[in-house]
């Protein structure tokens, strides 16, 4: 009896892990699909002619053409985005893990496809509340992600305002890049410049962050000392709300 239980558990584990897999295989294809001829330019019968997936199977494992997108609009997103390595750098306390995480918004992937399906996806959301609804809800996490990783970065209620106000200044410069990059590439140019400016401008904006208001000391170069009155100086902490 316990034989046959622990076969039929496996027969499961088995046929979802095939599942997964075919479900991934749709999205490949379908984004390879979506990048050549557009969403509207690709039919469900499309992607099944290319994937060797049948279209009932397709429509078994997606409701419709929209939940591809939707999926692959989501991949896409959380691979990007990497929310995963930037909570354990902020609980591991890795300041300097943090700092590369937000750099990654003025680099540029090798990945060029990827930066050709965003402008389709703006695109639909003008046409599609469903996707327009997920392009806000992506816009709202690039937010909240980026203002966490800042907060981890140079902390203290002061720095609030700063803080969002880097972090919009951050993803439109990212997203700017998405759009320049197809551009660039369709011209035949390169990014390597164009990447290292916008990291120049973003570093030194962090710089800035970072600063003690009052004695312009950088966070990442305090040194603590416990003080009855509040003074300032060369590495002083005349505010502790300020310096961490």
């Amino acid at each position: 009896m316990m034989e046959r239980t622990d076969f039929l558990h496996r027969s499961k584990e088995d046929r979802a892990s095939r599942a997964a897999r075919r479900r991934e295989h749709i999205l490949e294809t379908s984004r390879r699909l979506f990048i050549e001829n557009g969403f509207h330019g690709t039919g469900v019968a499309q992607i099944a002619g290319a994937s060797g997936v049948k279209v009932g199977q397709i429509y078994r494992d997606f409701a419709s053409k929209e939940d591809i997108i939707v999926a692959i609009a989501r991949r896409d997103f959380s691979q990007f985005l990497d929310e995963a390595a930037l909570n354990e750098a902020i609980l591991t306390g890795n300041r300097a893990a943090v700092h590369e995480w937000i750099l990654t918004f003025t680099s540029y992937d090798e990945d060029v496809d990827g930066y050709r399906l965003m402008p389709e996806i703006m695109a639909e959301s003008a046409r599609n509340p469903r996707i327009a609804k997920l392009q806000e809800e992506m816009r709202d996490r690039v937010r909240a992600a980026l203002i966490a990783a800042l907060t981890a970065y140079a902390p203290g209620e002061r720095r609030a305002e700063a803080r969002c106000d880097l972090a919009d200044l951050i993803a439109t410069l990212g997203s700017g890049l998405c759009q320049w990059v197809i551009m660039a590439e369709q011209g035949g140019r390169g990014h390597r410049t164009l990447c290292a400016q916008l990291r120049s401008i973003v570093e030194r904006e962090l710089d800035a962050l970072e600063r003690c208001e009052t004695c312009d000391t950088p966070l990442s170069r305090r040194r603590v000392f416990q003080v009855t009155v509040p003074t300032c100086g060369c590495g002083i902490i005349a505010d502790r709300e300020l310096h961490g």
